[in-house]
């Protein structure tokens, strides 16, 4: 009886020990859109340690929504892209034991303008007898 009594105690300190490790990460979330309110599928969420330097990163889903779980505790430069868009960026973002904080973002549309580019060509009369040939 004695030696039941012992593990059962046993058994019932390791449970405790092991459930009272408890969550020691932290997460993001959000959703991201442009200027009206539309949702941006594949835009790019890159959260950087600031003490490690240890990256985390992910994309939207269909709905522009993100999430970025197990994340160390501390503060966080959190930069958001997506083509055709400008970039923002987060700085000194702090992440506490177990909080899942939540980071929507509204990122602007920026126009590119692009230089002219001119394609010409010239007839070459070096490659004429290049390539293959059968001889009968």
């Amino acid at each position: 009886m004695k030696r039941i009594m012992t593990t059962l105690l046993f058994s019932a300190l390791l449970a405790a020990v092991a459930f009272g490790q408890g969550v020691t990460t932290s997460a993001i979330s959000g959703k991201v859109t442009d200027t009206e309110g539309e949702s941006l599928v594949g835009a790019t969420i890159i959260a950087v340690h600031t003490a490690t330097g240890s990256t985390y990163g992910t994309t939207t889903d269909l709905s522009g929504n993100y999430r970025i779980a197990n994340m160390r505790v501390g503060s966080y430069n959190i930069k958001v892209s997506y083509t055709g868009f400008g970039a923002k960026q987060l700085e000194n973002v702090y992440l506490r034991l177990g909080e899942a904080q939540r980071l929507n973002f509204e990122i602007e549309e920026t126009a590119a303008e692009l230089e002219t580019i001119i394609v010409s060509a010239s007839q070459s009369t070096s490659g004429l007898s290049a390539g293959a040939s059968t001889q009968i």
